[in-house]
């Protein structure tokens, strides 16, 4: 396995003759900050999120297929979070409040604003 995204310096990568930018933001844990794990995140802020990660790379989450691609990807992370926390190596907690992220990723697609 190579190096990851942040051990490949600020320059960024190829990917697909894409440049994929190592020093982009980084996936909030907690979007706009809410008071608990129990506080939901605004799904509009959410989906914008998402797309806006999608736009920098020529892609949308508007596309039905790019959609799909997204949702089965972050089902995928709900998976590995579910094995985590049943290894140990999350608590219950911290598995919870990812796996409540991993679904909100799922359904970002569909709380963008029709038409932009």
């Amino acid at each position: 396995m190579g190096p990851s995204l942040a051990a490949r310096g600020e320059s960024g990568s190829e990917h697909d003759g894409r440049s994929v930018p190592t020093n982009a933001t980084v996936i909030p844990l907690r979007p706009a900050a809410p008071a608990s794990a129990e506080e939901p995140v605004g799904d509009q802020q959410v989906a914008a999120f998402w797309e806006g990660i999608f736009l920098r790379q020529g892609r949308t989450l508007r596309d039905p297929s790019t959609a799909e691609c997204h949702r089965i990807t972050a089902a995928t992370f709900g998976l590995l979070i579910n094995g985590a926390r049943d290894q140990g190596v999350l608590s219950e907690d911290q598995a919870e409040y990812l796996a409540k992220l991993a679904v909100e990723a799922v359904r970002a697609p569909d709380f963008l604003p029709a038409g932009e």
